[in-house]
């Protein structure tokens, strides 16, 4: 996402009006990382930032979860509710201190974060 970023500045800088902005440089940069990172989850279950860490995402049975439900439940809604309403954020970091260790937006998308040790996974939560 950087360097979409980045290309957003400076043609902001160089060209100070609406339309710098639907150039297609600015979001060319953004899609190829979300096709990346989608490609990423679909095959392991983690995004590239899961992967250096070590942990990845799977369904509450333990089977891999799917990119729609990490995208949408997991990522996208949360983030939406916070534009609405900025406590969801906390409420929803809060949630880890629970038993299972899961975060509101893993309960909500039926998904928990696991290790990834090897090919089999070992959860980071209570159960």
């Amino acid at each position: 996402m950087l360097p979409s970023l980045l290309l957003g500045v400076l043609r902001c800088l160089a060209v100070p009006d609406e339309a710098a902005m639907k150039a297609p440089a600015v979001y060319v940069p953004a899609l190829l990382v979300l096709l990346v990172q989608a490609s990423l989850i679909r095959g392991t279950g983690a995004s590239l930032g899961k992967r250096l860490l070590g942990i990845r995402v799977v369904r509450g049975d333990g089977l891999p979860a799917e990119v729609w439900r990490i995208a949408l439940l997991r990522n996208a809604l949360p983030m939406a509710l916070c534009g609405y309403c900025v406590w969801f954020g906390l409420v929803d970091a809060l949630f880890i201190v629970g038993e299972e260790r899961r975060c509101l937006h893993d309960w909500v998308a039926g998904t928990r974060v696991v290790k990834a040790v090897g090919h089999g996974t070992r959860s980071l939560g209570g159960a």
